[in-house]
């Protein structure tokens, strides 16, 4: 179809919304001939009688009826299109998505940080686990934990990931835990069903084998669904549970879990923490703070790891 047309389907949309051809004349700010003239050049074009012409007035046909609320949700559809483009960029805009884990012990906790260089800003994150598509979702920036991304995408490098065995200190005091020990047994441990594709991240059985502890996998065990649940279940005395730096270096930093075997027990995972977000796409002021604001936060938390861990 012409785009010449879309003026007449705009006078049929608005005479069937309206009940005449006077009262669409009346919404569209023209005459009542032109609406007239508008419709019967449709008509032409489509070849099919769209209103019945008689003396008391138009009366749309059954096939212009099975098109008017298709017709007044598509101009509705314009419209919102319209409008979203006229509504102004906002600068302090900033959308992230990340994991809920980044967001509840890594990002927040920072964030006030972020103000002191950039106290006004509309910051909105959304916490999933599924692969954001930067090329069709409206978001600034991701969190990934992954490998190096393609070409398309920009990435700033955050931090490796991480897993280290964790306790409470009664709990390794209780169990005689400490660099020396070479053996699991006996001691409960508690387990995450949580997922992931990196490579390099460790069971307690991969762990065990790597560092020469002995380990026998036992049947009914605690198991939690995620990281964050099992730092709950180690604060509470309840095991030893392998957990990730993320989620853990708040606790470990307070002291109410400990590493009880040393910061050697730790393993860096093969991914990394990247925040990425579209190349070429152009970023604001705002989000440029956001992007060196983590770059430098990142640096500041990777010392603070190597210095935790002695390494």
């Amino acid at each position: 179809m012409r785009t010449s047309h879309l003026n007449a389907l705009r006078a049929l949309e608005a005479a069937l919304r309206t009940g005449s051809f006077r009262s669409a004349a009346n919404d569209l700010g023209v005459t009542t001939a032109a609406v007239g003239q508008q419709i019967r050049g449709l008509e032409e074009y489509v070849g099919r009688q769209l209103f019945i012409r008689k003396p008391s007035g138009a009366v749309p046909t059954e096939t212009a009826v099975g098109v008017a609320a298709e017709l007044t949700a598509g101009f509705g559809s314009i419209s919102n299109v319209l409008e979203t483009l006229k509504r102004p960029v906002l600068d302090n805009r900033l959308s992230v998505s990340t994991s809920l884990a980044i967001a509840e012990y890594w990002l927040t906790p920072r964030l006030p940080n972020f103000y002191a260089i950039c106290d006004q800003f509309d910051l909105r994150i959304d916490t999933t686990h599924r692969l954001v598509d930067l090329r069709s979702e409206e978001f600034d920036f991701v969190i990934r934990f992954g490998p190096e991304p393609d070409k398309s995408l920009d990435s700033v490098f955050l931090f490796d990931g991480c897993v280290v065995p964790i306790c409470s200190p009664d709990f390794a005091a209780q169990h005689g835990l400490s660099e020396n020990t070479r053996s699991l047994a006996g001691v409960p441990v508690l387990h995450v069903k949580e997922e992931t594709t990196d490579p390099g991240w460790l069971n307690w059985t991969g762990w065990s084998r790597k560092y020469g502890f002995e380990y026998e996998e036992r049947s009914a065990l605690p198991e939690f669904p995620r990281l964050s649940a099992g730092l709950r279940g180690a604060k509470e005395g309840l095991g030893l549970v392998l957990c990730g730096m993320v989620e853990s270096f708040s606790a470990l930093a307070d002291g109410s879990v400990i590493m009880p075997f040393g910061g050697k027990s730790a393993t860096r995972s093969e991914f990394s923490y990247r925040l990425v977000s579209l190349r070429g796409r152009a970023r604001s002021r705002t989000q440029d703070d956001f992007r060196d604001w983590m770059s430098t936060e990142s640096v500041t938390y990777r010392h603070e790891v190597d210095t935790l861990l002695g390494w």
